[in-house]
């Protein structure tokens, strides 16, 4: 699709689950049209999306095109319109620096729209973003979504026993396991309390039950991953070729990234994931400081790669890297962005190297 025009039309779109409200704009962004409908009304927003002029001048932005928004995407895009993705922290950033805090679904459709014409290089092309409701990145997505749930989940009820264990046993509550939460480890807790009748060890026994069933659906989630993501030979290679890479944190990067093809440049997808700093100057001073937008799990997935890059059983490169960046006075944190930064590039070129199958 072409840059946009003055001939231009931009439609922005308030997503939920049962409703929807559309908001058709011009290029300088004045209102023309709205319209609100329902899943079961999409033929209505087809027929006054129609109404608007030339398909090939319309450009609509939808903030969910997976989730809520799932079937209308899928809708609008076999009747050929051209989507962008636009992340929701555009609207929020814009609704929050508004001299108006007002909340609603015209207005919130508006700003949607006019994030695709003020912040183009953030609105992204949803073309190749949009798999279908079985494809391999969406059911990824649904897999590590749901692997985080219970990950926080299983963290708050270990919390729990911790604290549990230490009130029946004492400063010895260990017994000497190095994992605790060993299969072995909690069936002796269990064995040793199951005779005990109080509210302590019958709290302990109810939370050792929970954690069991949380560890084995996660082993279970975890060997999902490992048979979906076989179907996609971007996770293998960045599972195979980026050193501090396995493959639960490839999975998370596709999950976010979905099509390379849709970044631009390297340093678009440093931008998309908060990690390209932002410069802010003032006459003749500037300086570049942290970016806190961006795809923040994209950002959490490349700082584990960092962090395994440095490590002891890193990468020697990345380690040399991050030691000159130390050597030039930056900061520890600073100079782990600065990594993270040509981590990226990695991820570009190694997602842009095409298979040699």
């Amino acid at each position: 699709m072409s840059n946009l025009t003055v001939q231009s039309i931009v439609v922005g779109i308030d997503v939920h689950k049962y409703s929807h409200t559309a908001v058709a704009m011009d290029c300088l962004g004045q209102k023309i049209s709205d319209l609100s409908f329902s899943n079961e009304e999409l033929e209505n927003c087809i027929s006054w999306l129609s109404a608007l002029g030339d398909r090939k001048r319309v450009v609509i932005g939808l903030e969910d095109t997976n989730g809520n928004g799932l079937h209308l995407t899928n809708k609008l895009q076999k009747e050929g319109f051209y989507l962008h993705y636009v992340p929701p922290i555009l609207t929020d950033r814009a609704r929050k620096h508004s001299v108006y805090h007002v909340k609603s679904d015209d207005v919130d459709a508006m700003r949607v729209g006019k994030a695709i014409i003020t912040k183009s290089e953030e609105a992204l092309p949803a073309e190749n973003i949009i798999p279908n409701s079985q494809g391999s990145i969406r059911l990824i997505d649904l897999l590590v979504q749901e692997r985080q749930s219970l990950v926080k989940e299983q963290t708050a009820l270990k919390n729990q026993l911790h604290a549990l264990l230490h009130q029946c046993y004492g400063n010895n509550y260990h017994h000497d396991f190095k994992n605790i939460f060993s299969t072995a480890a909690l069936l002796w807790y269990e064995n040793d309390l199951k005779d005990r009748t109080n509210f302590l060890t019958d709290s302990i026994l109810r939370r050792i039950e929970r954690l069991k069933v949380t560890q084995k659906q996660i082993r279970e989630i975890d060997k999902s991953l490992k048979s979906k993501s076989a179907n996609l030979p971007s996770v293998g290679k960045l599972d195979n070729q980026l050193v501090g890479c396995g493959l639960l944190t490839a999975c998370k990067i596709m999950a976010e990234i979905g099509e390379v093809k849709r970044f631009a440049s390297q340093d678009h997808l440093a931008m998309y994931a908060g990690i390209a700093p932002v410069k802010y100057q003032s006459g003749k001073s500037g300086r570049y400081h942290t970016n806190p937008a961006g795809n923040r799990r994209l950002n959490q997935a490349i700082h584990t790669v960092a962090l395994s890059q440095i490590g002891n059983q890193g990468k020697k490169e990345a380690k040399e890297y991050y030691q000159k960046k130390l050597t030039e006075g930056k900061s520890k944190l600073w100079a782990l962005r600065c990594l993270k930064r040509q981590i990226v590039k990695s991820i570009f070129e190694i997602l842009l190297t095409p298979d040699m199958n």
